[in-house]
């Protein structure tokens, strides 16, 4: 992690234990553990879903499902991510 990564780290919300879990199971199982969206961009992809309170999301090729999860997080009531 670089300098502006921990920086961005250290000011956002601790990622939650199943994201952590799912994170490890990720880099325990996968072979490109890599592509996994992480962190950061978990929060920035939260954090969008929150402003813009879609009333569905269609993700494409989800890998282990941390973004899905991630942007869930930021569904309101009766929205859905398919």
């Amino acid at each position: 992690m670089d300098a502006l990564e921990k920086y961005i780290d250290s000011l956002s919300t601790p990622e939650s234990e199943l994201l952590r879990a799912l994170d490890h199971e990720t880099h325990m199982q996968t072979i490109q553990p890599r592509m996994l969206s992480g962190h950061i961009q978990g929060k920035l992809l939260e954090m969008f879903v929150r402003m813009l309170r879609p009333h569905s999301i269609l993700e494409i090729g989800t890998f282990t499902g941390y973004s899905a999860l991630s942007m869930a997080a930021g569904l309101g009531e009766g929205a859905t991510l398919d």
